[in-house]
């Protein structure tokens, strides 16, 4: 009788860890499918990031920025990697020379706009809360200096090639846009007072016209 058990015990332990290779190799694959979703998704999600909306438009040779009146540089032009433009509620186009413009509209308007940016590497139209912000030494039209990057990857290597630059927070440029308009606000109401006409379009032109010479 204990000799029938022995070959039974046999293929029950043989059975067994066939059992457990399985699950190891099941085991294996599932972590293998989990780190490709992941990559999909990440994939999927810089496609996304960079579909062009059908209602961008692209700036021409005489557009000028809603906020300042300045030139809107054209995509292929130098700084037109700075150049922004948003699309209002009522499906109207607004093109502006700086981010600090674009964020600045929606105050000065009291309106809620979508933001689009340039990605820095293709220069095409990405939404502004889809990209890193990289703040740069680069001279921008009113001087803020920001490049957009739609995949992070890109914007980690600028960093690492320019030691001044630094990731940014939309909400930190809104906040300093803001600041900038207020102080001149300010000015321009004492301007008024003291029975001066300059216009705020007119000081940002003359503080900010070095950003915009070549």
């Amino acid at each position: 009788m204990k000799k029938l058990w022995l070959p039974v015990l046999a293929v029950l332990l043989l059975l067994a860890a066939c059992g457990t290779e399985k699950e190891q190799v099941k085991d294996e694959e599932s972590k293998q499918d989990v780190a490709a979703n992941e990559a999909e998704v990440k994939d999927k999600s810089v496609q996304v990031a960079s579909l062009v909306d059908p209602r961008l438009q692209e700036p021409k040779e005489d557009t000028v920025c809603e906020m300042c009146n300045m030139k809107v540089y054209m995509k292929d032009e130098e700084m037109g990697e700075f150049s922004t433009q948003a699309i209002k509620e009522d499906g109207t186009i607004a093109f502006y020379d700086d981010i600090g413009c674009l964020v600045n509209a929606e105050v000065a308007n009291e309106e809620k706009n979508e933001k689009f940016v340039r990605d820095y590497i293709t220069k095409d139209w990405t939404k502004v809360d889809d990209v890193t912000i990289v703040k740069t030494d680069l001279k921008s039209p009113m001087n803020w200096g920001y490049i957009y990057f739609i995949n992070k990857a890109d914007a980690d290597k600028y960093i690492a090639d320019n030691p001044n630059a630094h990731v940014e927070e939309l909400q930190k440029i809104k906040d300093e846009a803001l600041e900038r308009r207020k102080k001149k606000m300010q000015e321009k109401a004492e301007k008024e007072a003291n029975g001066e006409s300059d216009s705020m379009h007119m000081e940002e032109m003359n503080q900010d016209s070095q950003g915009h010479s070549h």
